[in-house]
């Protein structure tokens, strides 16, 4: 865009939300510098589309030499230049968050955080943040209009007497055609990137004008509207029944119970959408074939980082932390070859556990089981079937959940959380107890390591059914030596020979095996942390180039 005083750069001045001239200095409205102002009948005037040559990610801007660097990829290649005629978005939220307070909440966020890689506090690495503004869809929802009944109860206590009382109560949806639903647009932005993020305030929300991308990227729309139609739908209705429950403090109100039903008794309809483009800063960090993301919401400030651990970090501070507590043990306690050996198969059985979870996580994130939009793709190479990945959606709890139902579940799922901790805490603690001070006899260890045993064969199990949707499966083998090392551990207690350095070699053994799961976690948690290098080439089965 070129000033009109000078012929110089124009670029949108996020704290004076104007556009400014870097030759001059002059500032100009961005409404009044439109050539036209039916933003809704134009292409993106004065724009260029760029497609990265590595992963195929397509972005617009004004600037035909700045864009040398791809958010995605991490790529520091120059962009290949093509334009297609595209409509542009109906509405924007111009940035607010300038760059430097973007950088400001990154480092803050960063300030407490162990194990991090140094290049991601390097001033030069953090300058590279890059605005962009991202395709939304906006959804109108429309519910009844009438006043309708519903049923409520209420319990308390006063005094000596326990007090339940049941109401009907008139309730009226307040905001009839509720705007604002939004869902990203863009199959490059992973939708749970964009969960961390939200919420955007809609009351910003301006026509656009291509000056507002002045010195900004835009990413290129390529999710059909229709891939959100039915959690749009189930979203506004929680919504309205959360507003609801405003209005009636106090009271429990009985809704339909199914999702089928609340939206028939609401009579939620879905009436239209606009595309609109919503601001966000991106910055890449790139090791070998992954990349990790730092988004900041550039309107609120809202921060989500991708964290990976650096392994030389990790082993200085884990060193330290062997070598104080080996001193304290010196000093404290006692212990015997076969407590050892016991222990050391207790440690397996712990890192395994976390090594579990985290190969759960991997498997989530690789088969994009919570990210529709990725889904739209009709050649897909994920292991995993969508009847698997809607059963994983539903097993999941939230504590920010908006629907009763939800909430109800949220609280069962504590209380048998707790009736597990007080069983632990009464029944089986005693016994743990009981069985380590066994240990210190000749066939103590076989009672501890028994357990232990069965558990690991079952944590073994589980890991073969997880790796099977897993495009590493290296975590196979990892899961085998801990059980082989825990199998060796009760082999060595079973038979139980006199000499102790029979049991200083199993515990070794474990030892070993706990070791190689920790850096094997280190790994996974590096994979959960990080993603795959994009690549945006396929972009069968959603609307590629988008209409406002």
């Amino acid at each position: 865009m070129k000033c009109p005083n000078c012929n110089g750069v124009l670029v949108f001045d996020i704290t004076n939300q104007m556009l400014k001239c870097t030759h001059c200095g002059g500032v100009f409205e961005p409404d009044l510098y439109e050539k036209d102002n039916s933003a809704q009948e134009n292409e993106y005037e004065g724009l260029r589309l760029y497609t990265c040559r590595n992963c195929g990610a397509e972005l617009l801007a004004h600037d035909d030499t700045a864009v040398t660097y791809c958010s995605y990829c991490g790529s520091e290649t120059v962009l290949n230049t093509k334009m297609e005629g595209q409509r542009a978005p109906r509405y924007i939220i111009p940035f607010k968050i300038s760059k430097q307070q973007c950088k400001n909440r990154f480092q803050k966020e960063l300030r407490d955080k162990f194990y991090v890689p140094k290049e991601l506090k390097d001033p030069d690495f953090i300058d590279r943040f890059r605005g962009i503004y991202i395709p939304y869809w906006m959804y109108y929802i429309k519910f009844r209009e009438d006043p309708f009944d519903l049923q409520g109860s209420r319990s308390y206590t006063r005094g000596n007497y326990d007090y339940y009382e049941e109401y009907e109560v008139t309730a009226k949806i307040h905001d009839q055609g509720l705007y604002g639903v939004p869902y990203d647009a863009s199959r490059n932005f992973d939708d749970s990137i964009a969960e961390e993020i939200a919420p955007f305030h809609r009351e910003d929300l301006v026509d656009y004008r291509s000056g507002y991308l002045a010195g900004m990227y835009a990413d290129c729309p390529n999710v059909g509207a229709d891939v959100y139609e039915k959690d749009v739908k189930k979203k506004a209705t929680d919504t309205a029944i959360a507003d609801i429950n405003k209005d009636f403090r106090g009271i429990t109100l009985k809704y339909p119970s199914s999702e089928e039903e609340r939206e028939a008794f609401f009579q939620t309809q879905y009436i239209g959408h606009d595309a609109v483009y919503l601001p966000v800063w991106f910055l890449t960090w790139k090791k070998g074939d992954r990349v990790a993301y730092a988004v900041v919401n550039g309107q609120t400030g809202k921060v989500h980082v991708d964290l990976p651990i650096d392994r030389g970090e990790f082993f200085k501070y884990s060193a330290l932390a062997a070598l104080v507590l080996f001193f304290i043990l010196q000093m404290f306690l006692t212990v015997t070859s076969r407590t050892i050996l016991s222990l050391s198969a207790l440690l397996v059985l712990l890192v395994g556990y976390g090594f579990l979870t985290e190969l759960k996580k991997i498997r989530n994130m690789e088969n994009h089981v919570f990210d529709k939009g990725y889904l739209i793709q009709d050649s897909r190479d994920l292991s995993m079937s969508e009847k698997k990945r809607e059963k994983i959606r539903k097993r999941s709890f939230s504590l920010s959940a908006d629907s009763e139902t939800d909430r109800k579940a949220w609280v069962v799922k504590v209380v048998l959380m707790t009736l597990a901790a007080s069983f632990g805490m009464f029944i089986v603690l005693p016994m743990t107890l009981l069985v380590f001070e066994m240990v210190f006899s000749d066939t103590g260890a076989v009672f501890a390591l028994f357990p232990i045993l069965i558990l690991e064969l079952i944590q073994f199990i589980r890991c073969l059914f997880i790796s099977r949707h897993l495009k590493r499966k290296t975590s196979i083998l990892t899961g085998l030596f801990g059980l082989a090392a825990v199998a060796a551990g009760f082999m060595i207690a079973l038979i139980a020979p006199v000499e102790d350095w029979w049991y200083y070699i199993g515990a070794m053994i474990s030892l070993a095996a706990a070791v190689c799961m920790s850096l094997d976690l280190i790994s996974r948690y590096n994979d959960l942390s990080t993603r795959p290098l994009p690549s945006f080439y396929e972009r069968t089965g959603g609307n590629d180039h988008a209409k406002g």
